[in-house]
This record gives C-alpha cells, sequence and structure tokens, in this order.
C-alpha cells in the first residue's frame, strides 16, 4: 500500500514537472540576467503558444510585458520621436498577473521575478493613466473597461490601496455618468463610500444625488459619514455642504451656527467667504453677511463673487421691504402709510445695492445674472441704461 502512494506521489509530481514549459528558463534568463527585454519578449511569443493552461507560462509573460513597458517608457524619454511598438503590453501584463493567480492562487515567483499581486499592484497605475487619456477623448467604454482593470488589481490589497480604488471608484461612476447611466453612477458611488476614505467627491456626489431623490435622510447620513472619514484640512467642501443640508431641512439656528464657524475658521479665503455670505443671505442674516463679506473684500477689493454678494445682501434685503409693502396693501383697512414707508426705505436699500450692482459690472459685464439685476434696478430707480446692457439682457431671453 505504502509503494502504490509513493509511486502516485512520484508520478503526479513528474507529471507537473512536465507540464512546465521547458522554454520558460530560457525567457526568465534573458529576462532577469542578461536584461534584454525584446528579446525576452520574442522567446516568450514563441514559448506561450500550448502553454496557456500553466500558471508558470501567465506569470513569466506578465513580467516580460511589465518591463517591455517600461523599456518603451525609457526609450520614449530618450527618443521623442519613438513610436512605441507594444502600447498594449501593461494591459496584457496586467491581465497575465491576474490569470496566473486565478490558475494558481498559491503560485511563488522565480528569483528576479514579480508576484502575480505585486505585478497587478504595480500596473494598475499606468493603466489608470491611459484610462484618465481615454476619458479625455470621451471613450468612455474604453475608460470604464481599463478602470476596472485598476480596480481588480487594487483589490489585491483593499486596505492598504483604499484611497487608490476610492479615485478609480470615481472616474468609473464619472463615465457611467457621462454615459447616461444614472444607476450605474449611484450604484459604483454608493460601493466607493463603503472604503471610508477621505476623498470628500464620493460622498458630495452621492449628497447630490439623495438631494435630488429628495431623500434628506440620505443625505443627513452621507454627511455624517463624511466628517467622520475626512479630516478638517480637508473638509472644507463638507462644510460647505452641511450649511446646504441645515437650509434643506429648514434649521436655521443650525445653519447660522454652522456658516459663522466656517467664517471663522476660514475667514482668509475669499471664496469660502462669498460660499458662506451667500447662505447668510438666503437666510436674511443681512447685518452679518455684510460683515463677512466687507471681510473677504479686505483680502480681495476687486473679487467678482464678492462685491456681487454685496450686491445681492442689499438687493434681497430690498425685495424683503417689497414684500412687507404688498403685504401692508393687501391688509383689509389697506394700510397705506407703512406700505409707502415700506416702499420708501426698499428704494433706500436698493441705491445702495446699485452701487455694489455696478462695482460687480464694471469688474465683470459678461455676468448675467447681475446684468439682469443691473437692469431692473436701473429702471426701479428710474436711472439711465449704459449703452448695450438692454442688448445683453434682451439676448439671454432669445436663449
Amino acid at each position: 500500500m505504502k509503494k502504490t502512494f509513493i509511486t502516485v506521489i512520484l508520478f503526479f509530481f513528474a507529471g507537473y514537472l512536465f507540464a512546465q514549459p521547458a522554454c520558460l528558463k530560457d525567457v526568465i534568463y534573458t529576462l532577469v540576467s542578461l536584461k534584454e527585454v525584446p528579446r525576452a519578449r520574442n522567446e516568450m511569443e514563441k514559448c506561450f503558444p500550448g502553454n496557456e493552461s500553466s500558471p508558470d507560462a501567465w506569470l513569466v509573460r506578465a513580467n516580460v510585458l511589465i518591463q517591455l513597458h517600461e523599456h518603451e517608457l525609457e526609450r520614449s524619454k530618450r527618443d521623442p520621436k519613438y513610436q512605441t511598438r507594444w502600447p498594449d503590453a501593461i494591459i496584457i501584463a496586467n491581465e497575465s498577473f491576474y490569470k496566473a493567480l486565478e490558475l494558481k492562487p498559491d503560485i511563488k515567483a522565480s528569483a528576479g521575478l514579480l508576484s502575480p499581486q505585486d505585478g497587478q499592484l504595480l500596473s494598475a497605475y499606468p493603466i489608470s493613466e491611459l484610462a484618465t487619456q481615454a476619458m479625455e477623448n470621451k471613450d468612455y467604454a474604453e475608460a470604464i473597461k481599463l478602470l476596472n482593470l485598476v480596480i481588480r488589481s487594487y483589490r489585491v490589497n483593499p486596505k492598504e490601496y483604499a484611497l487608490y480604488l476610492a479615485y478609480a471608484y470615481l472616474d468609473l461612476a464619472n463615465c457611467h455618468k457621462a454615459m447616461g447611466d444614472e444607476e450605474g453612477y449611484k450604484k459604483i458611488l454608493m460601493d466607493a463610500v463603503k472604503l471610508n476614505v477621505a476623498l470628500p467627491d464620493i460622498y458630495l456626489n452621492l449628497y447630490d444625488i439623495y438631494k435630488q431623490e429628495k431623500d434628506t435622510v440620505k443625505c443627513g447620513e452621507i454627511l455624517a459619514q463624511a466628517r467622520k472619514a475626512i479630516p478638517d484640512d480637508l473638509a472644507i467642501d463638507v462644510k460647505g455642504y452641511e450649511l446646504d443640508y441645515f437650509a434643506m431641512i429648514g434649521d436655521f439656528e443650525k445653519l447660522k451656527d454652522a456658516a459663522l464657524k466656517m467664517f471663522e475658521q476660514y475667514k482668509d479665503n475669499p471664496a469660502v467667504i462669498n460660499i458662506v455670505a451667500g447662505y447668510l443671505v438666503n437666510n436674511k442674516e443681512y447685518l452679518l453677511a455684510e460683515e463677512a463679506i466687507n471681510a473677504g473684500l479686505a483680502i480681495a477689493p476687486n473679487d467678482f463673487d464678492l462685491t456681487q454678494q454685496m450686491a445681492f445682501r442689499f438687493y434681497f434685503e430690498a425685495i424683503d421691504w417689497d414684500n412687507i409693502k404688498e403685504a401692508k396693501l393687501n391688509e383689509r383697512p389697506r394700510k397705506f402709510t407703512e406700505a409707502e414707508e415700506a416702499l420708501k426705505k426698499a428704494n433706500e436699500i436698493l441705491e445702495t445695492a446699485l452701487i455694489w450692482i455696478e462695482k460687480a459690472y464694471h469688474i465683470n459685464t459678461e455676468d448675467m445674472q447681475n446684468n439682469i439685476m443691473y437692469l431692473r434696478t436701473l429702471v426701479r430707480l428710474q436711472q439711465p441704461v449704459p449703452e448695450g446692457l438692454q442688448e445683453k439682457v434682451d439676448s439671454y431671453r432669445k436663449h
């Protein structure tokens, strides 16, 4: 019985050795010892056919091709006119590393060769660059194919490469969105946020979807998750979205508190000040908004957004007084005196708004929103209209 067992083991081992392509030894020697990459590639091309069932053949092939990719890059650096002969080498290398591992999960690489896991990880980034090029060329189908390779590769070590995975998921989601696949876009973002990494866009893009779906509960949950995952120095956009969330649910006290905290933290950043001031204006906190805007203008006196925000601050307060006037006229009995006082107040505030609207106009004469507000204010106050302004506003109506 013992003899029979040993005979079976020896037969199996002999069969295993026989299954290994003999030509691989030459390929490895050429690649590792001689470092002649194109020659190793030619030898591999002869060795590989007929050995597709050998995990070692796939692994050696992968190593040859990943080095061929590096060889091509080096030649291109030395000679900008060099035309790449094997543009798909890195992609085939990646697929070959995966195939080797698929055929034999415990496969070990020979000395001087990359393991299937290391090979997949090393080839992921150059493939992600190819995906970026495809996205820039609007070839989203190709980009999706490449990004799926990248994601599969980083999943070899998902804990250490979680952030890289998240970036790949974000690109993949954007490809699906560009192709009109909203369902796929949402699903991929949901997969990305499970990684709990410090990449604000994956959370905020998902927030935008939930907001569109009017799911305030999910909006709150995704923002809470984002605040836990993202350090404070990277959370500026998340804090801005929190202002939007408080406005959406009508919690104006929390909105005010969050806005003031954000202002204190970023009062040297005009762009953030503009965001904060916008929410304060919409919350009718005009004096607080004015204080914030003045702080921003002290840093950037000719900033268009802040200048226009100051115009909004007064313009919308004037509208509030117009609404008070209308309310007084709708009361029974009508309160004409109080309505007249409200109208006078509205016009006084509009005079101040006009100063800022004009300043914004001189900074940027092409802003549609400012131009419409400018024309309406001039007509309301019976002021002369600058040449060309009416034509600009009329052109918006045509479109």
